[in-house]
């Protein structure tokens, strides 16, 4: 092999590494088989009085929540939309999620969650921020 081959055989070699690279943080740092975990994020109570018969007092809440392994490294960081919404591809395995609250405030505020991804299969989640109101 000539050297202008193999400078092309390595070069072609590191885009593969990157890509590989990139795909597995894509999947939660990991490779194997992956899963998907989607959830719903709620904020409440929205009202200080509970109307009996009434619709629900909560409200879908736009959060940011850390998804960890189980040692505590964060492997994804993950936004509800508008509706509260979320999903992500991870590599099967047991996570920690960890929603945050508003920086420099105490509610609205969450509890850890934890959650197991199962290979080829959907984890579905909720997620309930205590917005402080009583």
């Amino acid at each position: 092999m000539n050297r202008r081959t193999r400078g092309a055989w390595l070069r072609a070699a590191a885009v593969v590494a990157v890509v590989t690279a990139g795909l597995a943080a894509a999947c939660g740092g990991a490779s194997g088989p992956i899963g998907l975990l989607e959830g719903k994020v709620t904020q409440g109570p929205i009202t200080p009085v509970e109307q009996v018969g009434g619709g629900p007092n909560t409200r879908p809440y736009d959060a940011t929540v850390d998804v960890q392994t189980p040692e505590g490294d964060v492997v994804k960081t993950v936004e509800s939309g508008n509706d509260g919404a979320f999903s992500v591809r991870l590599a099967a395995g047991s996570y920690r999620l960890v929603p945050r609250s508003p920086e420099g405030r105490p509610f609205p505020h969450a509890a850890p969650l934890d959650a197991t991804v199962v290979a080829g299969k959907t984890t579905t989640v909720e997620i309930a921020y205590d917005s402080g109101i009583r």
